[in-house]
């Protein structure tokens, strides 16, 4: 899945205590947040093309764009995307399938589209997937009224969000919002050193679509193949898992936990093998341990405030910053230990690590 979501690095991730500052048309930084939150959502469809820039200090590390249609009325939807090295991909929901093809590629994926007449269920789009970040800015960022401005001949409001709190994984962020249809045309957000630039280029409001717009043309040959052919993701027993990773491996036998589901996979780009075991309590998942060859690069995740500890008489990592993971090399084996439960701390995820036992030596 992943070459699906490469090439559009959506932006992730206002109490409103901002300023009572009003714009020349009498509107608040906060009516300008919430119209562009809710009114927006009136939409009867818009094409727009739009570019991503990604810089990490004063390098830019991703440079890649974006075309989108989207008709509301029929629930339906294309997106063409350019990565950094100039491959296209291609998504399409008709209203009745969606279908996958990536520049290249002699397989297209195809699935059927879900029931739409509920649009919560239609699934988030670009500008949404916005709309919903600046709607969260709203809770942990102070915001303020910038100026009007022009963005690529589009009339804007433009407003700053600084985070209420220091230390926090989202720092500064700016949002120029078009001032009729309160589309999202431009955003900037800090973490760190790293910079991501979100700017539409061309903006259509509820345009006429042409007949052929929600069609997709593949190249000849190409083979149109179930959607599940593309998830190399196998269920499996600890049995299985352990032929597929050669060797006995370190397992938490149920007890205290259940074992939720085994899962196998193969990573073809790292011509490696990999088990996760999902353990449970009460119904709900704890943690999943997850179970791979010792890569040659190194245990840090590159997060900043990773902590160096000692699992199983051995050196290992733990990180809190954005996931609870605990990481670990055993005879030539990383295991990861990952919560799903902020109860679970650094001490508890030490306690299971010591609790595992080897699968696989009969």
């Amino acid at each position: 899945m992943n070459k699906w979501i490469n090439s559009i690095g959506l932006l992730l991730l206002l109490v409103l205590g901002a300023c009572s500052v009003e714009d020349a048309n009498g509107l608040s930084p906060e009516a300008i947040v919430a119209n562009a939150v809710e009114e927006g959502k009136d939409l009867k469809g818009f094409h727009m093309k739009a570019q991503f820039d990604v810089y990490q200090g004063e390098e830019q590390i991703d440079d890649s764009s974006m075309e989108q249609w989207m008709d509301y009325e029929n629930m339906r939807t294309k997106v063409i995307a350019v990565d950094q090295s100039g491959k296209e991909s291609k998504s399409l929901n008709d209203g009745e399938t969606i279908t996958l093809y990536t520049e290249g590629d002699k397989e297209a994926y195809e699935m059927e589209a879900p029931d739409l007449s509920n649009p919560n269920l239609m699934g988030s789009n670009q500008r949404e997937q916005i709309q919903n970040t600046l709607n969260e800015t709203r809770k942990t960022h102070t915001i303020e009224l910038i100026g009007q401005e022009e963005v690529n001949g589009i009339e804007t409001y433009h407003i700053k969000a600084t985070p209420k709190e220091k230390g926090t994984i989202r720092g500064e962020e700016e949002y120029w919002i078009e001032k009729e249809s309160w589309v999202i045309v431009k955003t900037i957000s800090k973490s760190d050193n790293m910079k991501v630039e979100y700017t539409v280029t061309e903006l259509e409001i509820d345009p006429s679509f042409k007949e052929n717009t929600f069609t997709l043309d593949l190249p000849e040959g190409v083979e149109v193949l179930p959607f599940e052919a593309l998830d190399p993701t196998e269920t499996v027993t600890l049995d299985e898992a352990q032929t597929g990773l050669e060797q006995p491996f370190l397992y938490l036998p149920e007890g205290e936990y259940e074992i939720d589901k085994v899962e196998k996979f193969k990573v073809d780009s790292l011509d490696r093998t990999e088990v996760s075991i999902q353990y449970k309590q009460d119904e709900v998942v704890q943690f999943t341990l997850s179970i791979f060859p010792t890569p040659e690069e190194s245990l840090s995740m590159g997060f900043e405030n990773a902590e160096e500890v000692t699992v199983r008489g051995v050196k290992g990592e733990y990180t809190s910053d954005v996931i609870q993971n605990l990481t670990w090399d055993e005879e030539g084996l990383r295991y990861s230990l990952l919560s799903h439960n902020p109860e679970l701390t650094k001490e508890v995820l030490l306690e299971i690590s010591e609790k595992l036992e080897l699968k696989g030596t009969n």
